[in-house]
């Protein structure tokens, strides 16, 4: 996973290296930084750094002189950025943060672009006489971009409403230090800045306004977005430590990590007390966050603020998703990902900017429709790519838990929407499609029982990265550990397995050494919405044991291989890799997997027994049993995608608006000429589905030829491109 540098940083490189420059000189305290902020506040606003400093008083190290003969120095390079000076003061003011005591407080600072689209998100309701309040402010950039939409570019209406409407909170005096010279460079009037700061709060929000009364026509908010129970890694890296997951813990101080979590746990249950929508998961900051944003927002008040996307699709938070659409009059949900740089996080990071209005009386009346936008990141804003209302009625009829799918137009909306109404409930224990899932063996807990080398009673442990789609044992370990552990990809029907770890059988419970003994699936639940495909299953032989990265999959109520095999076909096909991709984000969880439309198909059934059939037969490729021939595959694959399609009562069209979700199908593959990348997968199924729906689509069967013809191969993931294989042409239909 990759964390990047974000844009904002980019932009403010030199002006930041200018300040820090101008800092050396002075001494290197967070207090100078400031100082030298306050001049440039002084120097935009045009009131006096004098004036101001007596007026809100704060340890001092520079002279009024000396503290606006180096703000100068950073304005010069202000100048030069594209983000209004303000927004940039914010940007600049953050406390300095060890990545460690970052993610230990949850706080990642707002993006001045998401800053800006969070304040519109309020709409209507942010008016020049609107209390607002931010009980989470760090440095200030949403009061700014507030102050900027209300008030600019009027001085006199932004010093009124800074003294009479601005409220705001933070746990660092410096950051609030930070917030308050950000707003001060709007006006020229000391006063005003100072009556503000009289109402500002340094301390928890949690703790403090548990029971305040609501007071604020507008919540504007970036919460911390950290788990409050402590984890052996993040104790290390606070700590001091260089590591990466999977790394190992010797230098662990066991005394002193109980001690540090023994805090966080008296924290969390103080926190699960005063807010009971926590609910009784590991406690989450921003759940109790938003509980509180609702308890201070007048009736008819709205809240626009960011949080993760787990909202809107964990088990943990179904309690706090009625709870906020009981309570809102209207409700916006705005997905992000992070490939825009918001955040220096990984660019697959998922979350959402939340914009509701509060119902205007006492009884709860909850919103007709849920309105679902999807945004993406430009140098200098945000912008809609894609947008659909959803009915609460029918989602609750769809979705009693209120997981809200991630569709990006009406009509991808509908087409979920016909693949729920016509599939099984397999969630339900009565179904034959209930499974018995699985996670043998924890990767950490048993870590000291694992062996490097193999010998008598020791069974290959599976980890994610060897299970791909129709394929087990599709890399086999190097070197190196954890995230630094390199592995190679393994040839289409070479049966090796090269595991990292092996464990000795006398090691397992009773219950994982039966499992282990039997032919189960098997899934790998770290994915990715964007990535070239979600869902990757494979069968899983007997003699082997996985770790909690591949859970493995029985069915009680029907333990027969051909029920396995049913299920890895389904499960694989892109009509289900597309309904899984709209609700889940990096991990699939037994939650979210259980909730994701499965067709109504019987193994016994005409359709069923082709899938069996198919199934069967990739695993013998894969095992070796059968000479690799990756256009056999290929036409299997396709086989299994119509079939599947047709058991959702799904069409040709519905197919095609699927296949637009995998931009990174075929990425290894010669595209066409004067094309950017292959569409050769696409190219074969459709033309296969043409076939069984008599759809005249002769395009995809002319292009596919072509590809052919210039080696290109379907259905083969980027990271296998090039592992070698004969391209002879056999098709196979199973319809």
């Amino acid at each position: 996973m990759s964390s990047p540098q974000p844009v904002e940083e980019q932009l403010l490189a030199r002006a930041r290296a200018a300040l820090n420059a101008a800092r050396r000189q002075h001494g290197s305290e967070e207090s100078v930084k400031l100082e030298i902020l306050e001049g440039a506040a002084s120097r935009l606003g045009g009131f006096s750094l004098a004036a101001y400093r007596r007026a809100l008083g704060a340890e001092l190290r520079l002279s009024t002189a000396e503290a606006l003969d180096a703000s100068d120095i950073v304005l010069r390079e202000l100048k030069t950025v594209p983000i209004h000076p303000s927004l940039a003061l914010c940007a600049l003011a953050r406390p300095d943060l060890r990545q460690s005591d970052q993610k230990k407080a949850g706080v990642y600072y707002t993006d001045f672009r998401l800053a800006q689209y969070l304040v519109k998100g309020a709409g209507d309701a942010l008016t020049p006489e609107a209390q607002v309040i931010d009980p989470a402010c760090g440095t200030g950039i949403l009061l700014v971009a507030a102050a900027l939409q209300v008030c600019a570019p009027d001085r006199h209406r932004t010093a009124k409403w800074l003294a009479e409407n601005v409220t705001a909170a933070d746990m660092s005096a410096d950051a609030i230090r930070g917030a308050r010279l950000a707003l001060a460079s709007l006006s020229d009037d000391v006063g005003a800045v100072g009556e503000m700061a009289r109402r500002w709060r340094c301390h928890d929000s949690l703790l403090s306004w548990s029971t305040a009364s609501p007071a604020a026509d507008v919540v504007l908010a970036n919460p911390p977005w950290e788990k409050v129970k402590l984890s052996r890694h993040e104790f290390l890296q606070a700590n001091g430590e260089d590591r990466h997951y999977g790394a190992e813990y010797a230098s662990l101080d066991e005394r002193s990590f109980a001690k540090a979590r023994q805090a966080r746990a008296t924290y969390g249950n103080e926190l699960a007390a005063l807010y009971p929508l926590l609910g009784d998961g590991e406690a989450d900051l921003y759940k109790a966050f938003l509980d509180l944003f609702l308890r201070i927002a007048r009736p008819g008040g709205c809240v626009s603020v960011l949080v993760p996307a787990g909202l809107i699709r964990s088990q943990g938070t179904q309690a706090l998703r009625a709870w906020l659409f009981e309570r809102s009059r209207s409700l916006g949900l705005t997905v992000f990902e992070n490939r825009a740089r918001f955040f220096s996080i990984d660019t697959r990071f998922k979350f959402l900017a939340v914009s509701l209005t509060r119902c205007a009386d006492e009884t709860p009346k909850a919103c007709k429709y849920i309105e679902v936008v999807h945004g993406e990141g430009t140098d200098g804003g945000v912008r809609v790519v894609g947008r659909a209302r959803i009915a609460r009625s029918t989602l609750a009829a769809l979705r009693p838990d209120l997981t809200v799918p991630e569709v990006r137009s009406e009509q991808e909306w509908k087409l979920f929407r016909q693949m729920s109404e016509r599939s099984e409930r397999w969630d339900l224990p009565s179904s034959e499609w209930h499974p018995q899932i699985v996670r043998e063996i924890d990767m950490t807990r048993e870590r000291p029982l694992f062996e490097r080398s193999s010998g008598k009673g020791l069974l290959p442990v599976v980890e994610g990265r060897m299970v791909h789609q129709h394929r087990f044992g599709a890399k086999v370990y190097r070197s190196g550990t954890g995230r630094k552990a390199l592995w190679e990809t393994v040839q289409l029907g070479e049966p090796t397995l090269g595991p990292q770890f092996r464990i000795a059988e006398s090691k397992l419970t009773s219950s994982v050494s039966r499992r282990a003994s039997m032919v189960r699936a098997g899934f790998c639940d770290i994915t990715g919405q964007t990535n070239e495909r979600s869902m990757l299953a494979a069968m899983v032989p007997a003699g082997v044991v996985c770790g909690n990265k591949v859970p493995t999959v029985t069915f009680p109520a029907d333990p027969s291989e051909e029920r396995l095999f049913a299920w890895t076909a389904i499960v694989n096909s892109i009509p289900f890799d597309w309904a899984l991709r709209r609700i889940v984000t990096t991990t699939v969880n037994y939650f979210l997997l259980l909730s994701v439309p499965f067709p109504a198909l019987s193994p016994s059934s005409l359709p069923g027994r082709r899938l069996v059939e198919a199934s069967a037969e990739l695993v013998d490729f894969d095992a070796g049993k059968r000479k690799a021939s990756p256009w056999r595959v290929a036409e299997l694959r396709a086989a299994i995608d119509v079939v599947v399609l047709r058991a959702y009562g799904l069409e040709f069209d519905d197919l095609a608006l699927m296949l637009r979700d995998f931009p990174l199908l075929d990425r290894g593959q010669p595209p066409l000429p004067g094309e950017d990348r292959s569409t050769v997968t696409r190219d074969l199924v459709l033309t296969r589905a043409a076939e069984q729906f008599g759809v005249d689509a002769a395009e995809y069967g002319v292009r596919l030829g072509r590809a052919k013809k210039l080696g290109a191969l379907p259905y083969i993931p980027s990271e296998f491109a090039g592992a070698g294989a004969s391209a002879e042409e056999e098709e196979v239909s199973l319809g």
